[in-house]
């Protein structure tokens, strides 16, 4: 059983104590945690805003959404951006591993999965409003492997709530290295803090779904369906100063290669991920090419989709991220309308190796 171990001004909220709901005295929306908790170098992009341990591997987190974020945010500004419930595990995650699980600040995380899926109000459950949107997160630990007593590998299992309602759920699996071990993957002789490649020029933006040229992290590629990946490590949200591993490009920066790709796909529809699932299988070197392909799976889905409740959805796609010939990671989404509407239940996966 791990030793739930509070860093110094980052401890939990008080527990409620005997006789009282689960939030009766205390507000998980009152403060964000530590920026460090969730490498974040800016207090404007935590978005953790509360913790309690409600067993030996089970959490509950509070979350705030601002009315409108500066990179996710989707067109008409109707709906928060579902890729925010990534990032919310993401930081979840890593939360959970120093704060539940003693990780210390100096050590390192490594994604191998990142991954959500609407609820059944699909974005109806995460319309914007006049107030930013308050979130709980029912966190339970999974797969959770300890060496010589410390923290080795997690998967956390996310239930999303806004106001009582289920939004979606999702997963994020990790694995810890000490300075020592990523000193070791990062291999002998290569010089740390590597700039990242950024290809001279970009896809148009209005063709994957961004309004700024600097948001765009897709460049053209000589083959259909392929284009280089853009790392700019200047871009204030998808790079972070505070993030120990310069040497590896970021999990989110793959999501919103994916997402754009997918984009690109369905232009000139305006598209949105209701369902994404990311496996990360090695590290991407910043300093080299990777190319970023994609490709449907199988033939459009008709309006009324799964069980005629008039999604419209697309078919799934399939984004894979290649380095120095090998597959680096995957991602499949299954998107929907950008103007929302009610979200079916998605396809069966089939042959995907990836994290279901």
């Amino acid at each position: 059983m791990p030793v739930f171990t509070a860093m110094d001004g980052d401890a939990p909220y008080p527990h409620p104590g005997p006789g009282h709901s689960g939030r009766s005295r205390y507000d998980f929306h009152e403060r964000t945690v530590s920026r460090h908790l969730v490498h974040r170098a800016s207090v404007a992009e935590v978005l953790i805003t509360g913790w309690q341990a409600t067993g030996p591997y089970d959490f509950l987190l509070g979350a705030q959404w601002p009315r409108l974020h500066g990179f996710y945010r989707l067109p008409g500004d109707r709906h928060h951006d579902p890729v925010l419930m990534a990032e919310t595990i993401r930081q979840a995650a890593l939360l959970v591993g120093h704060v539940g699980f003693g990780v210390p600040r100096d050590h390192y995380y490594a994604l191998d999965e990142l991954g959500y899926t609407l609820g059944p109000a699909g974005l109806g459950g995460l319309d914007v409003t006049a107030a930013p949107t308050d979130l709980m997160l029912r966190i339970t630990c999974q797969d959770v492997r300890m060496r010589h007593g410390r923290l080795a590998a997690l998967r956390v299992h996310a239930e999303i709530e806004r106001d009582g309602r289920p939004v979606g759920r999702g997963f994020g699996g990790l694995r810890v290295l000490s300075p020592a071990a990523y000193a070791r993957l990062r291999g002998p002789g290569r010089p740390p803090g590597q700039r990242p490649r950024v290809p001279d020029s970009a896809t148009a933006p209005e063709l994957v779904g961004r309004q700024q040229a600097g948001d765009v992290v897709l460049g053209p590629a000589l083959l259909p369906g392929s284009w280089l990946l853009r790392a700019d490590a200047a871009h204030p949200v998808l790079f972070d100063p505070l993030d120990p591993a310069p040497d590896h490009l970021p999990g989110m920066l793959v999501l919103e290669a994916a997402r754009q790709a997918a984009q690109r796909l369905n232009h000139p529809d305006r598209v949105v991920p209701v369902d994404l699932v990311t496996s990360f299988h090695d590290p991407i070197a910043p300093d080299r090419p990777c190319v970023v392909r994609a490709v449907r799976e199988g033939g459009e889905e008709p309006a009324g989709g799964t069980g005629g409740t008039g999604t419209g959805r697309r078919a799934p796609v399939r984004v894979m991220l290649v380095q120095d010939g090998r597959t680096v990671a995957e991602c499949r989404l299954l998107t929907a309308p950008a103007d929302g509407g009610p979200v079916a239940a998605p396809p069966a996966r089939r042959n995907l190796p990836l994290a279901s």
